[in-house]
């Protein structure tokens, strides 16, 4: 009988032996894996991919709130000469928690983060403002062009400004930026997933010092969202200069309304010692 089973089980797999182990004449004996599946964004609906605080042209005008000692300037100027590199000695003094004085620009680079297309419909900063710093000073007036922004923000406005435009002044660029206009009226941004945009931000005071994050409005989903912007979980800062009451645009700094003031960069490098140097406080109405 061994010999008669085998010559049945030789014949139904050359007749479509396939057939008898439960497969389709069409399907594969070895099917190729289902393609992987890409997984859902996570996080904001925006990515927050760079903050970069654009310097002001050579000036590094800077208000800490309270008493900066000697010995922690004269470690600053050990480790580079504040006219030599603007850039290294504004992240210093911000560390310090020191707040840039009358105008501060905010490069942000945004980068969409969701399914479908986030739209921007506004941008805002959610701002605290109260008197101007008057504790140490750090002054560096500017001796060049101002960096030219896209949005500004007049934190003298209230609370809550609105973006506006902004644009070199009538005067040139040695004098602030001149706003009007509200700038999301009639623009919008729309963001796919992975699409990135860069945005200027510009925020100035005559009056105030003030901490504010940027409060971004959108659709997600077709339903409106809300997203908020800052320093590493740190409020952006910025502080009016007190300047003498002749100086219209902050441009020259009341020393005597300071109670310590360092004087440093290009104005004076030609000043004893290197970088930033003490002033005696109340020494003057002009630093």
């Amino acid at each position: 009988m061994v010999p008669i089973v085998v010559a049945v089980v030789a014949s139904l797999a050359s007749k479509g032996g396939e057939k008898a182990l439960g497969w389709s004449e069409n399907k594969p004996a070895n099917p190729s894996p289902s393609p992987p599946t890409t997984a859902p964004p996570t996080g904001e609906a925006v990515k927050v991919n760079a903050i970069t605080f654009v310097p002001k042209w050579a000036d590094t005008t800077f208000v800490v709130a309270g008493l900066v000692a000697p010995e922690a300037v004269r470690e600053l100027n050990k480790t580079f000469a504040p006219e030599a590199n603007p850039e290294a000695a504004a992240a210093a003094l911000r560390a310090l928690g020191g707040a840039e004085t009358t105008e501060s620009t905010i490069e942000l680079e945004l980068e969409g983060n969701h399914q479908k297309p986030v739209r921007i419909t506004n941008m805002r900063l959610a701002a605290d403002c109260r008197e101007p710093l008057t504790g140490t000073l750090f002054f560096s007036p500017p001796q060049g062009e101002s960096a030219t922004v896209k949005i500004g923000f007049d934190l003298d406005s209230g609370p809550d400004p609105i973006a506006q435009y902004a644009k070199e002044h009538e005067d040139g660029p040695a004098f602030p930026s001149q706003f009007s206009g509200d700038y999301f009226a009639d623009r919008k941004y729309e963001l796919k997933h992975g699409e990135q945009a860069t945005f200027r931000v510009t925020a100035r005071t005559y009056k105030h010092s003030c901490e504010f994050r940027i409060k971004l409005s959108m659709l997600v989903n077709s339903k409106p969202a809300t997203q908020i912007i800052d320093d590493a979980g740190r409020p952006f800062r910025i502080s009016a200069l007190i300047a003498p009451k002749h100086d219209t645009f902050n441009k020259w700094a009341d020393c005597s309304a300071y109670e310590r003031v360092y004087l440093g960069g290009s104005l004076n490098a030609g000043q004893p010692g290197t970088g930033w140097w003490a002033t005696r406080p109340g020494s003057g109405s002009h630093c």
